[in-house]
C-alpha cells in the first residue's frame, strides 16, 4: 500500500465534496467488534464519499493504487464484525447516505440508500399506510440496506417467499469498478425513464434471466458496494392482536408452528426461551432479569395476527379463529399474557431498537451469538448438542439464550444461542472463545448451514464444502479481480 500522506492526496483529488476522517479516536469508534471476532486492524482512515461518482472514483483508484477497502452503512456497535478487515485497510462509510426518494404505494415499493435506518423507513412508510418487515429487537443505527443484504431474518415470516426477500432492484459498484444495476432497474431505459412509463424497479431478477443481485448479498462486502436498493414494502396493520403460548417443553410448540405457517395465516412469530424475554424486556435492569426469568415458562412463542385496510376486523377474526383452532388441537392456550409478560409488550419490543447496548449482554456485560439454518423440526435436536458442550465447558446453561425465527414461509428455521460472558474476565474470554468454536466445528458436522458466517464459522465453513469454496475465488477473481473490497476475508 502506498503512503497514507500520498494515498489521502489522491483521495482528496477523487473526492472533492467528501469527508476523510484521520483522527484515531473516530478510528477506534467505528471499528468496535466483539472481543471474540478476529485480529480487527483499524482502518488507516474513514472515507465519507459524497454521492455515487466519487464512490466509483474511489473504487477505481483502489484498483490502481492498490489498496483495500472495507465498507459499513450502519452506526453504532458492529456487533458481527463484518465491517472489520484483518488487514490495512481505508473504511467507506456510508451512513450519512440518507436518502428515501421513492414510496410507490400502488406498487408497494421504496427505494433507499445505504445509511437509511428501519426508524427512519419505518417513519416514512407509515405516511403512506405501509411497513417493512423488521430484524428481531434490531440495533439501533441499523442500515436497512446492511440487513436485507446480509439476509437478517425478520420476525414476519409468511411475508417471504424467497431468501433475497424483500430485496428488488439494485445498483451497485463491483470491485473491479464496474457500475452495475440488477433486477428492472437495469433497463430498458433509464431510472427516469421507467418511472414514466410506470416501473417501479420492484422485479429483483434481471436483467434477462440472471440474478446479479445474488452475487453480492450475502457476501459481507468482499464483491461489491451497493449504491441503493428497491424494497417490496407491506400494508400497515389497522387493528392487531397478539398472543403468547408457553411451555416447558420446546417440541409442544414446532407442530402449531407447521400449521400456522403452511396455511399463510398470522403476521410475526417466533419462539424465545425466557432468557431471552427477560432480557429484551428488563432493559438493562438485572433486578427485572431475574424477577422476569423466574415467572416464566422455559419457552414462549409470539403470535401477532392483523386486519388491514380492507375489512380488518372480519380478516382478524377469521385468522384468530383458526389459529386458536391450532392451539387447541396441540394442547396449547394462547394468552395475552404468560406470568409477568404481556405480549404486546415483547411484539413492541421485539419490533424496535434495542437502545445503546444490546438486550444480549444484559446479562454479564458481552456475549456471543451463534446462529445458522436448519429446518424447525431439527431445531431440539441443536439444543441439545449445544447445551451439552456448553456445559462440557463449564458454562451455565440457564444463561444461554435461544431465538428460533421461521423464515421463508418456515421452509427453513433461523436458530441463534446467545451465550453471555464477562468481557473483562481474561479466563472466561478464553475459554468462550474456545468453546465457540468448538461448538461450531460440531454443529456443521451435524448438520447446521452457516449461510451468514461469522466468527469461526467465517474460518470453518469453507473447510466442510471446499468446492464451493473454489467457486467462491472464481467469481472474485472475475468481479474484483485486484481484490481490492475485503482483502484477506474468508481467505480471498
Amino acid at each position: 500500500m502506498n503512503s497514507l500522506n500520498s494515498v489521502i492526496e489522491q483521495l482528496q483529488e477523487v473526492m472533492p465534496e467528501g469527508e476523510i476522517i484521520t483522527e484515531q479516536f473516530e478510528l477506534d469508534s467505528i471499528t468496535y467488534a466483539n472481543p471474540l471476532q478476529f485480529a480487527v486492524r483499524t482502518p488507516s482512515c474513514i472515507l465519507k464519499p459524497k454521492n455515487p461518482g466519487e464512490l466509483k472514483a474511489v473504487v477505481d483508484l483502489a484498483n490502481a493504487a492498490d489498496l483495500n477497502l472495507a465498507v459499513t452503512s450502519s452506526t453504532g456497535i458492529h456487533r458481527n464484525g463484518g465491517t472489520c478487515s484483518q488487514r490495512d485497510n481505508l473504511l467507506i462509510d456510508l451512513s450519512s447516505w440518507q436518502e428515501i426518494d421513492l414510496v410507490d404505494r400502488r406498487n408497494r415499493v421504496c427505494r433507499i440508500q445505504p445509511g437509511v435506518t428501519y426508524d427512519q423507513l419505518l417513519a416514512e412508510l407509515s405516511n403512506q399506510g405501509m411497513t417493512i418487515p423488521t430484524p428481531f429487537a434490531r440495533g439501533k443505527g441499523k442500515s436497512v440496506l446492511a440487513a436485507v443484504m446480509d439476509r437478517e431474518p425478520t420476525t414476519w415470516p409468511n411475508k417471504q417467499w424467497d431468501s433475497s426477500d424483500p430485496v428488488g432492484s439494485t445498483e451497485f459498484i463491483f470491485g473491479g469498478g464496474e457500475v452495475f444495476r440488477s433486477g428492472a432497474g437495469g433497463g430498458p431505459g433509464s431510472l427516469e425513464q421507467q418511472r414514466k412509463s410506470g416501473g417501479a424497479q420492484k422485479f429483483s431478477s434481471g436483467p434477462s434471466q440472471t440474478d446479479f443481485h445474488r452475487v453480492v448479498q450475502g457476501a459481507q462486502g468482499t464483491l461489491g458496494i451497493v449504491n441503493w436498493i428497491t424494497l417490496r414494502t407491506e400494508l400497515k396493520p389497522s387493528i392487531q392482536e397478539t398472543f403468547l403460548a408457553g411451555s416447558d417443553n420446546l417440541e409442544d410448540l414446532l407442530p402449531f408452528v407447521y400449521d400456522v405457517q403452511r396455511s399463510l395465516l398470522g403476521e410475526q412469530m417466533f419462539i424465545i426461551n425466557g432468557t431471552v424475554a427477560a432480557l429484551l424486556l428488563a432493559g438493562g435492569d438485572r433486578q427485572l432479569i431475574f424477577s422476569l426469568w423466574d415467572d416464566s415458562p422455559q419457552y414462549l412463542l409470539l403470535q401477532n395476527i392483523a386486519g388491514f385496510e380492507r375489512l380488518p376486523e372480519e380478516r382478524l377474526a377469521y385468522h384468530s379463529r383458526e389459529i386458536r383452532g391450532f392451539a387447541e388441537m396441540h394442547g396449547l392456550q394462547p394468552e395475552e399474557q404468560v406470568g409477568r409478560i404481556q405480549a404486546s409488550d415483547l411484539l413492541d419490543s421485539a419490533s424496535k431498537p434495542c437502545g445503546e447496548v444490546n438486550w444480549r449482554d444484559g446479562l454479564h456485560g458481552s456475549s456471543i451469538s451463534i446462529f445458522f439454518l436448519s429446518t424447525l423440526d431439527r431445531v431440539p435436536e441443536f439444543q441439545r448438542l449445544f447445551f451439552s458442550m456448553v456445559e462440557e465447558h463449564n458454562f451455565p446453561v440457564s444463561d444461554i439464550g435461544v431465538y428460533i425465527q421461521p423464515v421463508v414461509q418456515n421452509h427453513a428455521c433461523h436458530i441463534e444461542f446467545i451465550l453471555p460472558f464477562n468481557p473483562h474476565d481474561g479466563g472466561e474470554t478464553r475459554r468462550v472463545k474456545k468453546a465457540e468454536r468448538e461448538i461450531v466445528s460440531r454443529l456443521m458436522v451435524a448438520g447446521a448451514f452457516f449461510s451468514r458466517p461469522y466468527g469461526s464459522a467465517a474460518e470453518i465453513v469453507w473447510e466442510q464444502n471446499p468446492a464451493n469454496y473454489q467457486l467462491l475465488k472464481q467469481i472474485k477473481g472475475i468481479f474484483d479481480p485486484k481484490r481490492v473490497l475485503q482483502r484477506g476475508k474468508w481467505g480471498l
